[in-house]
C-alpha cells in the first residue's frame, strides 16, 4: 500500500492534487512500542527515553504548532493547503491514519496529542521506521527522497530490518539498505518550507539543513579525521562518543524464544542520542535523567548522553596558557578560537534558528570583573508565575539585545542591549553563532524574525562549519581602576535547546503546555572550555 505522506507540499508549490484520494488505515497496522518489547527489550527500552519517542507529546511543540495553525490561518493544518505540515514529522502514524481533525477558525486550535490514538502518542515509534520501504523521489520536493518525511509506508505483517537473513517467530521480515542509509535520516532532518528564499533564490527555504550540510560537507566523503564515509547513525546510534563513529555492540537482535541461538550483531543503539531530552517529567519516559550506564557503558539518561555528545562536538582554545602584557596597557587582546571537530554537521544545526551556542568570556583580576560577555542575569519573570528572581541563570536570556514578542502574533523586535555584537566596528560584544529567521524591510535592509512563516530568508551561515577554525578578538578596554595582581581569563561555549523569550512567548499563548517549570528544564550545557592568566611586566 501506498501512502503519499509529503505529497501536500508539492501540491501547495505546484497547484495539483496530489495522491489522487485519501487512503484509510486501520490504527492496529501500526503495533503499539510495547508489543514489541517482549522480543526486543533492549531496543524499546532505549527508545523510550529518547525525543523520537517524545515527539508527539513535547509540550513546546505543541504550543508551538497550535501557534503556527493559529498564525497561518488554517495553512498548516490537517485541512490546510499545507496539510499537517509540523505533524507528520512529529506523528507519523497519526497523520497516516487522519487521526488530526481540520482547523476551525471560530473553535481555535488544540494541541496535536490530544487528539491522537495511543498509537500516534507515541511519536517515531518503531512501525514508523520498520514499515518504509524506501525513499519517495516522486513527492519530494526536489525528487531527491529527501526533506519532508520523504519516504513510503508499507504498514502490515512485515516489518523491514537492516539484516538480508534476520528471521523471527512473530512476524513476517524482509530487508532495506535504506534503513542504514544517511538517506533515510534525511528524509526526515531536512525541512523545507515551500515558500520562497528571496536572498538564495531556491523555491523553498530551508527551515532545517542538517542532511544537506552533512550531504555537502566532509563527513559524506573521506575527507575527514576517520578517512572514510562517517553516515548520521554512525555518531547517533553507536557508541559514539565513548568510541570512534561507527562503533556498535555486539548482541542478538531479538530474544525469540523460538530462535535460542540467534548471532550476535551489530546492534544500533536506539536512544538517537543527540542534543535534545524531554521536558516533562512522566514515567512514560524512563531514563530521562539518569547517571546509571546500560550493558554497553553508555549512560542510561538522554541528559547525560546529550552532554557527552555535545562535548565531543567542538574545541575551544584561548591564545597560550600564559602571557605576558605591558602594564600601561589601553587595550588587551584576546583571540578565541572555536573549532567544529566533532559533528558530522555544522554546530548548532537541525532546527538551528532555536539553538544557541555562544561564547562566554569572564576576564577578572584579583579585585574583581574586568569584563564579560555571554553572561546572563537573574531576574524575575512574572508572566510566567516567576515573581522574583529564582537563584536560576539557564532560564535568562542573553544581553545582546532585548526582544520583546507578542505572544498572540509571535511579531517580535530586537533593542540592542549592553553585549551587543559591535564587530567589525569593535572586537567587543556577543559571538552568537545561532542561525536566524531574516524578514526584508522594504529599504533592503533585515531584521530577525521569531516567526518562521514571516521569514524571506533562512540564515544558516551563523553556525561553525565542519573542522573549519573560527576566531574572535576581544580587545578588553581598561578599566577605570587599577588592575590588581594577574589577569585570568576564561572562556566557555555553551549550548541551550531555545531562547527562553521563545519559550515564554508560547507560555503566555499556552500555560496550560508551556510552563516556567519547563522553561527551567532548558538547562545549558558547556560544550568546551578554557583559561589563561596573563601577567605584567
Amino acid at each position: 500500500m501506498r501512502r503519499c505522506v509529503a505529497s501536500v507540499f508539492i501540491a501547495f508549490t505546484l497547484g495539483f492534487t496530489a495522491c489522487g484520494g485519501e487512503a484509510t488505515v486501520a490504527s492496529d497496522d501500526f503495533a503499539h512500542p510495547s508489543d514489541c518489547a517482549a522480543c526486543h527489550p533492549t531496543q524499546h527500552r532505549e527508545w523510550q527515553g529518547s525525543v523520537m519517542h517524545y515527539a508527539a507529546v513535547s509540550p513546546v511543540f505543541n504550543a508551538f504548532e497550535i501557534a503556527m495553525v493559529e498564525l497561518s490561518e488554517g495553512q498548516v493544518a490537517a485541512n490546510g493547503p499545507r496539510a499537517n505540515f509540523c505533524n507528520e514529522c512529529h506523528s507519523p502514524t497519526g497523520v497516516y491514519n487522519d487521526e488530526i481533525p481540520g482547523f476551525d477558525p471560530e473553535a481555535g486550535a488544540r494541541p496535536m496529542v490530544e487528539q491522537l490514538s495511543e498509537v500516534g502518542r507515541q511519536g517515531v515509534s518503531c512501525d514508523v521506521c520498520h514499515t518504509v520501504t524506501g525513499p519517495d523521489i516522486e513527492e519530494s520536493l526536489l525528487q531527491d527522497g529527501i526533506a519532508n518525511v520523504s519516504f513510503l509506508f508499507e504498514p502490515g505483517a512485515v516489518r523491514v530490518g537492516p539484516f538480508a537473513d534476520a528471521q523471527s517467530s512473530y512476524h513476517e521480515t524482509s530487508s532495506s539498505t535504506y534503513l542504514s542509509s544517511a538517506e533515510f535520516c534525511g528524509s526526515c532532518h531536512d525541512v523545507r518550507l515551500p515558500k520562497a528564499d528571496v536572498i538564495t533564490g531556491e523555491p523553498f527555504q530551508r527551515l532545517e539543513n542538517l542532511f544537506t550540510e552533512w550531504q555537502e560537507g566532509p563527513y559524506a566523503t573521506s575527507d575527514n579525521p576517520y578517512g572514510k564515509p562517517i553516515r548520521c547513525q554512525d555518531c547517533h546510534m553507536s557508541l559514539y562518543p565513548l568510541e570512534a563513529p561507527g562503533t556498535f555492540p555486539q548482541m542478538p537482535i531479538a530474544d525469540d524464544p523460538q530462535q535460542p541461538n540467534l548471532k550476535a550483531r551489530s546492534h544500533a543503539l536506539h536512544a538517537f542520542t543527540a542534543v535534545s531530552f524531554p521536558f516533562i517529567d512522566d514515567p512514560e519516559f524512563p531514563n530521562v535523567d539518569s547517571a546509571e550506564v546500560d550493558a554497553f557503558g553508555y549512560p542510561l539518561g538522554q541528559r547525560q548522553r546529550r552532554e557527552q555528545m555535545l562535548r565531543a562536538a567542538v574545541t575551544l582554545t584561548l591564545e597560550g596558557t600564559a602571557t605576558t602584557a605591558d602594564a600601561n596597557w589601553k587595550t588587551l587582546p584576546i583571540d578565541v578560537t572555536v573549532t567544529n571537530t566533532g559533528a558530522g554537521h555544522r554546530v548548532p544545526a537541525g532546527f538551528s534558528q532555536e539553538r544557541q551556542v555562544w561564547i562566554e568570556l569572564v576576564v577578572r583580576d584579583d579585585a574583581g570583573i574586568v569584563y564579560q560577555s555571554g553572561h546572563l542575569a537573574d531576574i524575575a519573570h512574572p508572566e510566567t508565575g516567576e515573581g522574583e528572581p529564582d537563584g536560576r541563570l539557564d532560564d535568562e536570556d542573553l544581553q545582546d539585545h532585548h526582544v520583546h514578542i507578542d505572544p498572540q502574533t509571535l511579531a517580535s523586535t530586537y533593542e540592542p542591549g549592553p553585549d551587543v555584537d559591535q564587530r567589525p566596528a569593535r572586537n567587543l560584544g556577543l559571538v552568537n553563532f545561532q542561525n536566524k529567521f531574516v524578514r526584508i524591510r522594504e529599504d533592503g535592509s533585515w531584521e530577525t524574525v521569531i516567526n518562521p512563516l514571516l521569514a524571506d530568508h533562512m540564515d544558516n551561515g551563523h553556525s561553525l562549519d565542519m573542522l573549519v577554525p573560527t576566531s574572535f578578538r576581544y580587545d578588553v578596554p581598561r578599566p577605570d581602576r587599577a588592575i590588581v595582581g594577574d589577569v585570568q581569563v576564561t572562556a566557555r561555549l555553551r549550548y541551550r535547546a531555545f531562547p527562553p523569550h521563545f519559550l515564554r512567548a508560547l507560555a503566555q499563548r499556552q500555560p496550560d503546555l508551556v510552563t516556567e517549570a519547563i522553561v527551567d528544564r532548558n538547562t545549558i550545557v558547556d560544550m568546551a572550555e578554557s583559561d589563561c592568566v596573563i601577567t605584567f611586566r
